[in-house]
C-alpha cells in the first residue's frame, strides 16, 4: 500500500501532462476574457505613410447614382405653365382614346405644340408608381381593380394591345429628353398613407436615377390642405394647384374664397374646379388673390374659348391643342356665347 501511494500516478510523463493542463488554463482564461468584453482588438490597419487607414476601399464602397445637375437656364413647372392655356389631359388623347396615359399620346400632343402635360399616376401592387387613370378591366391584359399588377407586369403588357405603358421612372427620362416640358401630378388620393407612399416612391426613383432635379419641373395638384401638408413635409416641389375635384366644391363664393385664401397664405398658384361649376366671378377672386383658376375637362372648342374668355387662366383637354387656340372661326359661324 505505502509503495503504490509513493508511485506517480503517469510515471515519467507526468512534466508533460502538467505542460498541456497549464496550455488548456490559459486557452480557457483567455476564451473567458474574449467572451466578457464581447470584441476582439485586432491592431489598425496602416496606411503607406504608417498611419491609421480608416477609408474603405473603392471596391467595398456602395454603388451610390452621380446625381446630375440641373442645365443652366432650364425653366421650372411653374414658370413653364404660365401663361399656357392648354393643359392636356393624361398626357393626350390618342385616337378617340382618352386618359391612356401613353408614350404614344404625349409624342403626338407634343408635336402639336403641347408643352403642358397632366399625368395620372397610380401605385402598383409592388408599390411603384406608374402612369395610368385607373385599373378598369379591358385595358391590359388579366389587370383590373381586383387584379393590380406589379411594375414589371404593368409595363411589360400593352394598353389595349398596342400603346406603349409607362413608369414614373420613364415619365423622369421623357423629361429630361424633353427640357421645355411640365407635368401636372393627379394622384388620386388624399388620405396622408396613399400620399406619403405615392410620393416616397416617386423620390425614390428620382434619387435612383440622379434625376431629383427634374422634380421642379412637376406642378403638385393637392385636394385637400392636409394633403398639402403632407406632401410639402416629404419634398417642397416648386409649384401646386388646388384641385377641387375630390374634395367636393359647393359652388359658392364663400367656399371659393376660403379655398383662395389658403392658396395664397401657402403659396399655392391656382385652383382648378370642373367646367360645369364655372363661373367668372371665380376668375375675379383669384385675381384678388393673385391666382390662376382652370377648368376641367374641357374637350370642345367652343366651351373652351368662352371659359378663357370669361377668366379661366387655362383649361384640361383630351385633344385640343394650342393651334385650335389661335385658328380662325369659321366663315359664317355667328355662334351666340351664351354663360358657361
Amino acid at each position: 500500500m505505502a509503495q503504490f501511494r509513493n508511485k506517480k500516478p503517469f510515471g515519467k510523463y507526468t512534466p508533460f501532462i502538467c505542460f498541456l493542463l497549464l496550455i488548456a488554463g490559459l486557452e480557457f482564461f483567455a476564451l473567458a476574457g474574449f467572451l466578457l468584453t464581447g470584441r476582439q482588438e485586432t491592431p489598425p490597419v496602416l496606411s503607406v505613410s504608417g498611419e491609421p487607414d480608416t477609408d474603405m476601399p473603392d471596391w467595398l464602397e456602395p454603388a451610390e447614382p452621380a446625381e446630375k445637375e440641373k442645365p443652366a437656364g432650364e425653366a421650372t413647372g411653374p414658370e413653364i405653365l404660365a401663361g399656357k392655356r392648354i393643359i392636356t389631359h393624361g398626357l393626350g388623347a390618342v385616337g378617340e382614346r382618352t386618359v391612356l396615359n401613353c408614350l404614344e399620346g404625349f409624342q403626338e400632343m407634343y408635336a402639336k405644340g403641347v408643352r403642358v402635360f397632366e399625368a395620372d399616376l397610380r401605385l402598383t401592387s409592388d408599390q411603384k408608381v406608374v402612369l395610368r387613370h385607373d385599373w378598369r378591366k379591358g385595358w391590359q391584359r388579366e389587370v383590373r381593380e381586383t387584379s393590380i399588377p406589379t411594375l414589371e407586369e404593368f409595363l411589360s403588357t400593352p394598353i389595349l394591345g398596342k400603346y406603349t405603358p409607362l413608369s414614373f421612372k420613364d415619365l423622369l427620362l421623357l423629361l429630361e429628353e424633353y427640357p421645355d416640358v411640365c407635368i401636372i401630378t393627379d394622384s388620386k388620393f388624399m388620405e396622408a398613407e396613399f400620399v406619403r407612399l405615392q410620393f416616397d416612391a416617386m423620390l425614390a426613383d428620382a434619387q435612383e436615377l440622379g434625376l431629383s432635379y427634374l422634380l421642379d419641373r412637376f406642378v403638385v395638384q393637392i385636394y385637400s390642405p392636409l394633403m398639402y401638408q403632407v406632401t410639402d413635409s416629404i419634398h417642397h416641389f416648386k409649384g401646386y394647384i388646388y384641385t377641387l375635384y375630390l374634395e367636393g366644391f359647393d359652388g359658392t363664393e364663400d367656399t371659393f374664397r376660403r379655398k383662395a385664401a389658403f392658396c395664397a397664405e401657402n403659396g399655392i398658384l391656382g385652383i382648378t374646379i370642373a367646367a360645369e361649376l364655372w363661373d367668372s366671378v371665380y376668375a375675379q377672386i383669384g385675381e384678388e388673390y393673385g391666382l390662376a383658376v382652370y377648368a376641367h375637362t374641357v374637350n370642345d372648342l367652343e366651351q373652351a374659348k368662352m371659359l378663357l374668355d370669361s377668366g379661366a387662366s387655362g383649361v384640361y383637354t383630351d385633344s385640343l391643342t394650342p393651334g385650335d387656340l389661335e385658328a380662325p372661326a369659321a366663315a359664317g359661324d355667328d355662334t351666340e356665347k351664351g354663360d358657361v
